[in-house]
């Protein structure tokens, strides 16, 4: 457990480094709703060649089952109207669960879709987006193998 979370911190400390200053700025914050495998994500997000990288880090449980997952998401953005833009993305995830009473776990891949809207404040570093992120699990896992649901992220624009 300990080598995944140093994989994880790094892959995070890497993302700015892989990302181009092309278009728009980071942004870290909590992203609230469906998917499979967490009700709840640190976002981050950073400019990636011409369009952007979306790293989640999500943590769940329901309860005897306790998850996280790690979902990378290339996101193509498009403008709106000043501040305002939608996006659509696509990434895979890589998760893990244990289930207290049988004394079980695994590990887990998925494949994200992803489409939303968003909209950057001019006044205060703050974007709000709403989002879906159909799923589909490659592997077993005690949960369902498709999650679809909704989300609301806010985000710290730096």
């Amino acid at each position: 457990m300990k080598k995944i979370v140093i994989l994880i911190v790094s892959i995070v400390l890497a993302f700015p480094v892989l990302g181009s200053a092309q278009r728009g700025d980071n942004s870290l914050g909590l992203r609230f709703g469906g998917g499979i495998g967490h009700d709840a994500e640190i976002s981050f997000q950073t400019p990636f060649n011409a369009n952007r990288a979306e790293l989640d880090l999500g943590f769940g449980g329901r309860g005897d089952l306790n998850y996280w997952k790690l979902t990378g998401i290339y996101q193509w953005v498009m403008p709106i109207e000043s501040g305002f833009y939608w996006y659509l993305g696509v990434g895979p995830g890589l998760g893990s669960w244990s289930e207290d009473h049988n004394d079980d776990s695994g590990i887990y891949l998925t494949a994200a879709l992803n489409a939303g809207v968003e909209y950057y404040f001019s006044e205060i570093p703050l974007q709000i987006s709403i989002d879906t992120r159909p799923e589909l699990s490659l592997t077993d896992t005690p949960e369902d193998a498709f999650g679809f649901g909704l989300a609301i992220a806010f985000r710290y624009r730096f």
